[in-house]
């Protein structure tokens, strides 16, 4: 992907953000609460196609950039998504659940982990 349309969709993103933000940390809050995993992961998304995680926000309804899944590590790892032996690594970068949401942003030509602070406005 090239830079500037790799930059354009991390700021759409972030756009995104300020208006869903809230609503997926107390996702995020729920999914630690209720002892799913110490792991929440959002799936964004512009492909209907993508069937990883429960629909959350799906844009075409909310006039978002992107849809939201809701998941959780493990299932990537069940999903092949990431490799078990590379799960340390991953908790070691995971940030503060509190304060960032960890996505996977998926997309044809873009699959990576970013995180983002739930709220946009005062990161």
């Amino acid at each position: 992907m090239e830079d500037a349309t790799q930059e354009y969709e991390l700021m759409s993103l972030r756009q995104d953000m300020k208006s869903v933000g809230e609503y997926l940390k107390d996702v995020s809050e729920q999914i630690i609460e209720n002892k799913i995993s110490n792991y929440p992961v959002f799936i964004v998304h512009k492909e209907e196609a993508i069937q990883l995680g429960r629909p959350l926000i799906i844009a075409e309804q909310t006039k978002t950039n992107w849809s939201f899944n809701a998941s959780f590590i493990e299932n990537l790892i069940k999903k092949g998504i990431l490799d078990y032996e590379k799960l340390p690594d991953f908790q070691n970068i995971y940030k503060n659940p509190k304060e960032f949401a960890c996505i996977f942003m998926a997309t044809p030509q873009f699959m990576n982990f970013v995180w983002c602070p739930f709220n946009v406005d005062e990161a």
